[in-house]
């Protein structure tokens, strides 16, 4: 009796341990999030529907671990509960060193990201199928699932993976952005961010830059902003993109002294932090209206949502072919699905 008791209380000891770990995981991966876009934590919020994803599975973890001990009296393998435990742990730790050490990998892009983004992606990707390997086996167990129950959770877990994605994709397709009515705040800057796309040779605009920049200077000339914000910076030996866009925007009736430039900005996330940190600051600054390709907007809109910021939103009339249109939300639904959980 006394050697039952003194298994059972180890038993649920090692089950609160590992609870705590993966709760303390949690907490890391939102400090991390936030760390990842330089903003304080005290910008943190629950209701962010990335940090629900996070905080629903690492509960769905700790509750299929509770149901695991419970069930599995004669059977528990307090070794795999440890073991997974720490393999979870080691790998956000490993994808957390992702983000402070730039690998010394060739300068091949890959889906318009450098190999060293990929490889941090990937590695904040594997932290979160562990996770979903280890929730799915002890709910499969717990439920009285013996055979092959490693290759199930693998497999289980790659069909979740895509079901995220299948989620992003249907919510980037409900996004409707066009003939909405915009603010105009009187006496006040109104600004139209165009967010910066490709360079083509010859430093042209490629025809997403382009539509970009139409739709900022149709605001302008409706009155809606009166300020035209150009961002993005340049790949080597060309000119940079919102200096291409300038040299284009000169042939759309729109004075100079109205058109603002910003040069530095890599990426997407990159200039939403312009905005937050060079736009909004500006005390004279009413609506900010930020200017892209519609199925880039679902997006924009969960970055404007994680960094806090009150700004509207505007789809380019760029048009493409249903291939190129399909190919672009699949990479914008893996683009999402990787801000949402890892804030990259």
């Amino acid at each position: 009796m006394r050697l039952k008791f003194l298994h059972l209380r180890n038993r649920f000891l090692i089950t609160i341990f590992a609870s705590f770990i993966l709760a303390v995981d949690l907490l890391f991966l939102y400090f991390i999030k936030y760390k990842n876009q330089g903003l304080p934590f005290t910008n943190f919020y629950i209701f962010f529907i990335g940090n629900l994803f996070n905080l629903a599975f690492t509960l769905l973890t700790i509750l299929g671990l509770l149901i695991y001990t419970i069930k599995k009296e004669s059977n528990y393998n307090s070794l795999y509960v440890i073991a997974n435990t720490i393999v979870i742990t080691l790998l956000l730790l490993f994808a957390f060193l992702s983000t402070k050490i730039k690998l010394p990998l060739p300068n091949i892009y890959l889906l318009d990201h450098p190999l060293n983004e990929i490889f941090k992606g990937l590695m904040f990707v594997l932290f979160q199928f562990m996770q979903f390997v280890f929730m799915m086996t002890l709910w499969m167990v717990s439920f009285g699932v013996k055979d092959l129950i490693m290759l199930r959770g693998v497999l289980n877990s790659i069909v979740l993976l895509f079901l995220l994605l299948a989620f992003s994709f249907v919510y980037i397709n409900l996004k409707k952005e066009d003939n909405k009515r915009y603010n105009v705040s009187k006496n006040s800057i109104n600004v139209a961010v165009v967010l910066g796309a490709a360079v083509w040779s010859y430093n042209a605009p490629s025809p997403s830059l382009a539509a970009r920049v139409d739709k900022a200077v149709e605001l302008y000339k409706k009155g809606i902003v009166n300020k035209i914000q150009l961002t993005g910076s340049n790949a080597p030996g060309e000119l940079s993109e919102a200096e291409v866009a300038f040299d284009y925007i000169k042939f759309l009736d729109v004075n100079p002294i109205n058109v603002w430039l910003e040069k530095k900005t890599v990426s997407t996330s990159g200039q939403i932090e312009f905005i937050k940190e060079q736009i909004m600051t500006k005390k004279d600054v009413g609506n900010v209206i930020i200017v892209s390709d519609g199925y880039h907007l679902a997006r924009v809109e969960e970055m404007c949502r994680f960094y806090n910021i009150n700004a509207e939103v505007a789809p380019s009339d760029l048009k493409l072919s249903f291939q190129d249109e399909l190919y672009y939300k699949i990479k914008e639904s893996i683009a999402l699905t990787v801000f949402w959980f890892f804030a990259l």
